[in-house]
C-alpha cells in the first residue's frame, strides 16, 4: 500500500493506494528480463566450472595414466630381466655372440664394441636341468679316459634322456640333442676357441670343430663311458681334454620382430603378422653344430614372446660378466612412456 495525492473538488487530497502488480504486463516483462539475465549468469558460471573441472580431470587422468604405465613398465622390465639371466647364466661363456641377420655376419660378444650393428643376442647353454643329485656332474675321470672314449662322473643317462625328452617334448635321446664342450682353464671353454672363433661353434654355417659328438655311451654304475667324435665324422686324436665338461643341449637367440626377415620366418609357434615390432623373442631348441639356426633365421626350433614394447635390448662384455639393458617406450598422443633398467649376469 502506498499514499498518493488526489485532485478531488479542487482539492488535493492523500489517498492510499493499492501496489498489486500481480497482473501488470510491466511486472511480467520485469520478471521475463529477470530469469535471462540470470540464466546467462548462471551459463557463465557453469562454463567456467566445467573448463576448469574438465582440465582438473584431465590432468588427473594423465598423471594417473603415466603412474599406472610407469609402474607396470617397471615390474615387466625387471621381470624380463631376471627370466633371461636365469637362462644366460647357464651359458658356455665363450659361445656368447652378436649376429647381424641382414649381413650374416656374427661377432664374439667380447669383441663387439658397436651393439647396433649385432642387435640378435646368441649362446650355447647346458643341460643345468639334470645336474641335480648324482645325475650330471660334468666332470671326467683323466685317468681311466682314454681318445676317443671319457668317463664321465656321476652320469646318468637314463635321467638325462628322460629330462630331455620332458623339455623337448621328443624321443630322441642324449645322442642326437647333446655335446660336449670342454670347459678349458678357466671354466669359459676351451681357449683354443679364441684362435678360430667362427670354426669353433658351428654358428651359421660354420665349422664346429671344438664341440664333440657323442656317438655311443655305455652306462657303468653311476659312471658312464662317452665315445666322441667331431661333427666332420673325424676321431679327436689332437683334441684337448679337459677335467670339466658342458653338456650343451640347445643354442639360445633373443631378438627384437623389428631385426629380423620376414623372408626367413619358419616358426611354428607364432605367425609374423601376429607380432609387433617392439616385440622382443626367445628362440630356444636349435643345434649351430648340427649346422641348425633358429626358426626366425631359416632354421628350427621354438619361440616365444617375451614381453612388448620394448625400444632396445644391449647386452655387453664387461671382464667375465655380461651387462643386460632394456629400454621399455610407449606413446600415446603426446604422452611419452619410457623406462631403463640393467641387470649384471655372472
Amino acid at each position: 500500500m502506498v499514499k498518493k495525492l488526489k485532485m478531488n473538488n479542487g482539492k488535493w487530497k492523500m489517498e492510499n493506494y493499492s501496489n498489486n502488480f500481480t497482473n501488470s504486463n510491466d511486472l511480467k516483462n520485469f520478471k521475463t528480463s529477470f530469469t535471462l539475465i540470470e540464466a546467462i549468469f548462471v551459463i557463465v558460471i557453469l562454463s567456467f566450472v566445467l573448463i576448469g573441472g574438465f582440465q582438473i580431470l584431465s590432468k588427473l587422468y594423465v598423471r594417473n595414466y603415466i603412474a599406472k604405465q610407469t609402474s607396470k613398465f617397471e615390474f615387466i622390465s625387471q621381470q624380463t630381466l631376471d627370466q633371461v639371466s636365469q637362462i644366460i647364466y647357464n651359458r658356455i661363456p665363450l659361445s656368447v655372440i652378436g649376429y647381424n641377420q641382414q649381413t650374416g655376419e656374427f661377432q664374439y660378444i667380447g669383441n663387439i664394441i658397436q651393439n647396433n650393428k649385432y642387435p640378435i643376442l646368441e649362446w650355447i647353454g647346458y643341460l643345468n636341468d639334470a645336474m641335480v643329485d648324482d645325475n650330471l656332474s660334468g666332470f671326467v675321470d683323466l685317468y681311466e679316459s682314454n681318445k676317443p672314449v671319457i668317463k664321465a662322473l656321476d652320469f646318468n643317462s637314463g635321467f638325462i634322456n628322460e629330462i630331455l625328452k620332458n623339455k623337448y617334448d621328443t624321443a630322441q635321446n642324449l645322442k642326437d640333442l647333446t655335446s660336449i664342450i670342454f670347459a678349458g682353464s678357466f671354466d669359459r671353454g676351451s681357449e683354443n676357441i679364441l684362435n678360430d672363433y667362427n670354426n669353433s661353434f658351428g654358428w651359421h654355417g660354420n665349422r664346429a670343430d671344438l664341440v664333440y659328438r657323442i656317438s655311443d655311451y655305455s652306462q657303468s654304475g653311476n659312471n658312464c663311458f662317452l665315445t666322441l667324435k667331431n661333427y666332420d665324422n673325424t676321431d679327436i686324436t689332437h683334441a684337448s681334454i679337459y677335467e670339466k665338461f658342458y653338456l650343451a643341449d640347445s643354442a639360445y637367440a633373443i631378438a627384437l620382430k623389428k631385426d629380423l626377415d620376414q623372408n626367413k620366418w619358419k616358426c611354428n609357434d607364432l605367425n609374423w603378422s601376429d607380432l609387433q615390432d617392439d616385440d622382443l623373442l626367445l628362440f630356444y631348441n636349435y643345434r649351430p653344430w648340427k649346422g641348425e639356426s633358429f626358426c626366425a633365421d631359416d632354421g628350427t626350433g621354438n619361440v616365444t614372446v617375451l614381453t612388448s614394447n620394448v625400444k632396445a635390448f644391449k647386452v655387453k662384455k664387461i671382464n667375465y660378466h655380461l651387462m643386460m639393458k632394456i629400454e621399455m617406450f610407449k606413446s600415446r598422443g603426446d604422452i611419452n612412456i619410457s623406462v631403463s633398467k640393467q641387470k649384471v649376469i655372472f
